[in-house]
């Protein structure tokens, strides 16, 4: 009996430890933000709190342009609207954004001294996505979220998130 109890309580353990893992998403993506104009490469995390809530953080890497580094830092929860047949879940996007910017200018010849700056802000993010089932464990999401702060922008990306 001591042994069934054991392997009852073990089998429960096992399946409470594969339903936490299988709320658990990561992913990389792509995407490009208007006023900054560049590529931004993204890492992605995601929390599937019950059906209707998901608590998500990126950190994008946009390409250098013109000596400009920039990087957006966003913690967002995603509300499930709609389940639209044969393509996937709509759902809507607000969250926290930190934008970080820096500037590196290089040195003009023996005269001009080159210099950095480097300046953040904080935003609301503000948007909408679409969670497109590829497989079991894969999820394609197209994204389009504005940021609002004192330099606001549009961004359109999508990522590939993976279940673990």
């Amino acid at each position: 009996m001591k042994n069934l109890i054991t392997l009852l309580f073990a089998f429960v353990l096992f399946l409470t430890a594969n339903q936490a893992k299988a709320q658990i998403s990561v992913g990389p993506g792509l995407g490009f933000a208007t006023d900054i104009s560049s590529l931004g490469i993204s890492a992605n995390a995601g929390y599937q709190i019950n059906e209707k809530w998901a608590a998500t953080g990126a950190f994008t890497y946009f390409l250098e342009k013109d000596y400009v580094k920039w990087s957006a830092l966003d913690f967002n929860a995603n509300y499930s609207i709609t389940q639209i047949e044969n393509v996937g879940a709509l759902y809507g996007i607000g969250g926290l954004n930190i934008t970080m910017v820096k500037i590196d200018i290089p040195e003009l010849g023996e005269w001009l001294g080159g210099g950095s700056a480097s300046s953040s802000d904080v935003g609301l993010n503000l948007g909408a996505g679409l969670n497109i089932g590829l497989s079991e464990k894969m999820t394609l999401a197209p994204e389009l979220c504005y940021t609002i702060s004192s330099g606001g922008y549009l961004r359109a990306g999508v990522k590939l998130m993976f279940s673990l």
